[in-house]
């Protein structure tokens, strides 16, 4: 999967706005004149083309707003599940969803940072694009350039200058804390994994309890082969096939790029260090 060369995508929210800054939700139809490239970070424009905050997104589901059962179906989360509730039934009461007929794209999102000197964009009138370089840059008007990057570069932590780092704001405590092991939907599923599998990571071969000791014995995610997300429906988990037991450090590589990282393939990477 190919990233594109500017890693931010810009979003006009309109009256949206403040429900994606309440629940850390965004949605919109899914049909033609929606399809965002494929971006690493997202920003959403208010009054004048202002961009005040940067997220992750953590997880897309294709939804329609009016259906409770296809919401309850999809969304295993209960976390996810009721931020999604709360933003559908708040937006139907201001901003409103106009195509009734048609699924929306739900983005899931986690704040990054908050932007201090907050830059704008206001003369574009539909989604755009930016590098890190651009949005970063201290301008608190924004011109697109024909700049391309290295998506490595932004993922290495020691990219930005001292002076870009003290404008920034970073978010911690509830907000960073809606997801754990989301990818553990069913418990029943899980305890045959672990009775088939057993306690050790199938990656790295970690087992908490023999590292440990009884504290931290029974400690071990569980990941589901296909992602949730990608199925985009409730299907029955077979827990030998479907699931295997991998430690969190071996997980969150896993799940470090889209489509994640075989197992096969991250316990080649390991047995070449």
């Amino acid at each position: 999967m190919q990233q594109y060369e500017r890693e931010i995508i810009s979003i006009p929210a309109s009256g949206t706005l403040d429900l994606i800054y309440k629940y850390g939700i965004h949605a919109h139809p899914d049909k033609k004149g929606y399809e965002y490239k494929n971006s690493l970070y997202y920003t959403f424009r208010g009054k004048g083309g202002v961009m005040e905050r940067l997220y992750f997104v953590e997880d897309i589901f294709r939804l329609n707003p009016y259906d409770k059962n296809i919401i309850n179906n999809t969304i295993q989360d209960t976390t996810q599940k009721k931020r999604v509730i709360h933003y559908i039934e708040e937006r139907k009461n201001t901003y409103g969803f106009n195509e009734q007929n048609t699924d929306y794209k739900f983005y899931i999102l986690k704040p990054y940072i908050q932007l201090k000197n907050m830059p704008r964009h206001p003369k574009q009138a539909n989604h755009c694009y930016f590098t890190i370089n651009e949005l970063l840059s201290g301008k608190t008007e924004l011109k697109i350039s024909n700049e391309k990057i290295d998506v490595t570069y932004f993922n290495n932590s020691a990219f930005m200058s001292e002076e870009i780092s003290n404008n920034l704001t970073y978010f911690e405590g509830s907000a960073q804390k809606v997801l754990v092991n989301k990818y553990e939907r069913n418990t029943k599923a899980r305890q045959e994994c672990l009775k088939h599998y057993g306690y050790n990571c199938t990656v790295c071969n970690f087992n908490f309890e023999k590292a440990y000791g009884e504290l931290a014995k029974g400690i071990i995610h569980v990941h589901h082969i296909i992602p949730l997300h990608e199925i985009a429906s409730k299907y029955e988990v077979n827990p030998i096939k479907d699931l295997r037991p991998v430690c969190p450090n071996c997980h969150s590589v896993i799940h470090s790029r889209r489509p994640p990282y075989e197992i096969e393939e991250l316990r080649v990477i390991l047995s070449n260090e």
